[in-house]
């Protein structure tokens, strides 16, 4: 076995210096003679080579410029030095694991198609709440999603943090602008979420945005039974169109938890992800060839009303399926209706429903929720279907992105917004709008607006002032009289650009 020297490095700098050093080591060839090559060392502005090993990194922050100067097994520098080192005699190093990097390892999930569906966020996992993502000895994580957000959770050991890896055009986690950390922690008095951006797109290498929007946009949640934390969280875009979640959109994700007191990695790691798509629907253990294929589940529907869903079949008669069985699972199981029907015959063109009808009770939580089936062939076989529907508020707000510059003058900008109806019946009321200092509403703040058709919407607009410099993300709250209910939703924009 080849010997190996160790880098110490020791700087007689006076100025403020911030060293990131992952241990160095330099292997030997077959002729005792050390094996180099380059990585980058980043002082300041300036970005120099250094003879060292391949994967370590050194960051340092100084005012001053080192030459490395590797020469009969030492190097040094003006202001430091670094000394190699080689062992007093030629011994074989003790067998073992090398060490691995963060977020490297594969990654197994339990389920590729993720289903809309949405949680409570208070620290609590609940029985059919979360959609189980994968489980190691010391932890259990779960991802779910609806349009515009994704929720995640973890049980995970004392002290330490729950991170998602979240590439969200599924191209790679060194590519592009477009992959995204959301780290949950508890190490303080209350949880909190960050998040930020990998951008891989700039000539000096991948580097970190920090988002504090979504800190302000998003929701988490913790509790700890004296052993384990468990982690829930709602994450909602800021107004930047990162989380732009839709069915079909496809992603890569991985969830580690790290030690809370552990630096975080640094930009330039790559990270082993998995890949997983958005869903209303999915199946398991159907007989071969038999499709399932809903109808009507995409829309929503309000407490106090009514939901009809389709359920769709195409195979034939020879598959022999006799019976299902349909219920709501979560918040909603005691809200709807469970139906057990003989399976309807296929008909000429290999077609087969089953309509689901059920009024849901008023009071029901709203959010997505996962309608259940359990088909059972006469061979006593079962499988299993799923399909999201959504239990909404009378009224949904929808503002369409906007990219809003920053600008070193007081200026207004206009801005569009949807009332969206989520009922069957004729809809009408008012919509009030306010937001935080120092922004201001100058026209449109209080609005009238009917809706007359099934499930419509009405088109409305508002102007807002923006002082000079102002930036970052802010609340815009909409508080809506519909029908005699009070309906409060908060939007976000943000200012300014990553």
């Amino acid at each position: 076995m080849n010997p190996t020297w160790t880098f110490q490095l020791s700087f007689e700098s006076t100025e403020r210096a911030d060293l990131v050093l992952n241990p160095l080591q330099i292997g030997a060839d077959s002729q005792d003679r050390p094996r180099l090559s380059f990585v980058r060392v980043q002082l300041g502005k300036s970005m120099h080579r250094a003879a060292t090993v391949k994967r370590p990194y050194v960051s340092m922050s100084l005012p001053l410029l080192i030459a490395f100067v590797v020469a009969q097994g030492s190097a040094t520098s003006s202001q430091g030095a670094v000394a190699v080192q080689p062992p007093a005699q030629a011994q074989t190093p003790a067998q073992g694991a090398p060490p691995v990097q963060p977020f490297s390892t594969p990654f197994s999930i339990a389920e590729p198609n993720r289903i809309a569906l949405t949680p409570k966020i208070d620290g609590k996992i609940d029985d059919e709440e979360w959609d189980p993502l994968s489980a190691s000895a010391d932890m259990k994580s779960y991802f779910q999603w609806e349009p515009g957000k994704i929720f995640i959770a973890g049980i995970v050991p004392n002290g330490h943090d729950l991170v998602a890896s979240i590439d969200m055009k599924s191209n790679g986690w060194l590519i592009g602008k477009d992959n995204l950390e959301i780290r949950l922690s508890a190490s303080g008095a209350t949880p909190t979420l960050s998040a930020r951006l990998l951008d891989a797109t700039g000539i000096n290498g991948p580097q970190w945005i920090d988002l504090p929007g979504f800190s302000l946009s998003s929701v988490v949640a913790s509790s700890t039974d004296g052993t384990n934390t468990t982690y829930e969280a709602a994450v909602v875009d800021s107004g930047l169109g990162l989380i732009a979640t839709e069915r079909g959109t496809k992603l890569m994700i991985r969830v580690d938890d790290p030690p809370s007191n552990e630096f975080p990695p640094v930009a330039y790691l790559p990270r082993s992800l998995s890949p997983v798509t958005l869903v209303y629907e999915r199946s398991a253990a159907l007989p071969d060839k038999l499709k399932f294929n809903p109808e009507g589940n995409n829309r929503s529907s309000v407490p106090g009303e009514s939901v009809h869903i389709r359920l769709g079949f195409n195979g034939s008669n020879a598959m022999k399926l006799q019976r299902l069985e349909v219920h709501t699972e979560g918040f909603a199981k005691n809200d709807t209706n469970q139906i057990a029907v003989p399976f309807p015959k296929f008909d000429d063109r290999g077609r087969s429903y089953t309509d689901y009808n059920s009024g849901i009770a008023e009071g029901s939580p709203e959010g997505y929720r996962v309608l259940k089936g359990t088909l059972t062939t006469t061979d006593g076989i079962s499988g299993v279907l799923e399909c999201s529907y959504r239990v909404g508020p009378v009224i949904d707000i929808d503002v369409p992105k906007q990219s809003i510059p920053s600008s070193k003058t007081d200026r207004s900008v206009k801005l569009n917004f949807y009332v969206r109806s989520n009922s069957e019946r004729k809809v009408t009321g008012t919509v009030s709008i306010s937001v935080p200092d120092p922004l201001r509403v100058l026209n449109g703040g209080e609005r009238k607006f009917g809706i007359y058709t099934n499930r419509g919407n009405d088109r409305d607009g508002f102007e807002l002032f923006l002082p000079a410099n102002a930036a970052g993300t802010y609340p815009v709250k909409f508080t809506v009289l519909v029908n005699g209910k009070k309906v409060e939703q908060i939007r976000f924009v943000t200012i300014g650009s990553l």
